[in-house]
């Protein structure tokens, strides 16, 4: 599968989700995108307040987005299968290895 068949939405966005306690926690939305061949939609996310100036590595999150009937809203599945990790991982290392400058 090629990565110029599958679409992706770099825009940044703000999110806010609950933790297992039931703490509010703020995500920032790094890199969405579907895969043609598992059919399902994908959000790499990364906690907030883990971003710093300086070179440390960000803690990526990735999860299934599942969206409602309407197709509003919806909800975060974990990625179960290591197929799924196996893409998800070269999707973020060709998506995401090249640093703005």
């Amino acid at each position: 599968m090629s990565q110029e068949e599958m679409d992706f939405n770099q825009e940044e966005e703000l999110l806010t989700l609950y933790d297992e306690e039931g703490n509010e926690v703020l995500y920032r939305k790094m890199l969405e995108f579907h895969h043609p061949e598992f059919e399902k939609d994908y959000v790499i996310l990364a906690e907030e307040g883990n971003f710093s100036n300086d070179d440390e590595e960000i803690e990526l999150i990735p999860m299934i987005n599942v969206a409602d009937e309407d197709g509003e809203g919806g909800k975060f599945l974990p990625v179960e299968t290591d197929d799924e990790w196996d893409m998800i991982e070269e999707v973020v290392n060709t998506q995401m290895d090249d640093p703005e400058e």
